[in-house]
């Protein structure tokens, strides 16, 4: 039987909250892209649904299908900003028992400390770059 690689579902902001609306964020945009890039240069496998799954998809489809994916994976890793997307799927990773990592975006820093603090206690742990999550998951 052939064993599946082992991989962490990366969950990634790409708008922020600025109190009105959600704009897209191009800080973020780029963010994802430099730390997805140092998970897979290190050896860590990453399943991204905005990468890997197909977004012309229905909403419903999607969010079943990356439910379904991280039911499979070896943990979460999220990276933490200010818009609420992102933490549907630490949730459900929670309630299903999966390892959650945070990783702080620049972003972050826009919620105030107390709701920083509330937030990171539902994390496995919360790192302050990508290469201090790399040294932990090797």
């Amino acid at each position: 039987m052939k064993k599946e690689k082992e991989y962490y579902v990366l969950c990634t902001p790409l708008y922020s909250w600025d109190g009105k609306r959600l704009f897209w964020d191009e800080l973020l945009h780029e963010q994802w892209k430099l730390i997805t890039n140092k998970l897979e240069d290190a050896g860590i496998e990453v399943f991204i649904a905005l990468r890997d799954l197909p977004q012309s998809k229905s909403g419903s489809w999607l969010r079943e299908k990356e439910f379904d994916i991280i039911e499979k994976s070896k943990g979460v890793i999220v990276l933490l900003g200010n818009t609420p997307g992102i933490y549907a799927e630490s949730g459900y990773a929670k309630g299903v028992g999966k390892s959650l990592f945070g990783v702080r975006t620049e972003r972050f820093g826009d919620f105030g400390e107390k709701v920083q603090d509330w937030m990171e206690s539902m994390y496995t742990k919360v790192f302050e770059t990508p290469e201090e999550l790399i040294n932990f998951l090797k």
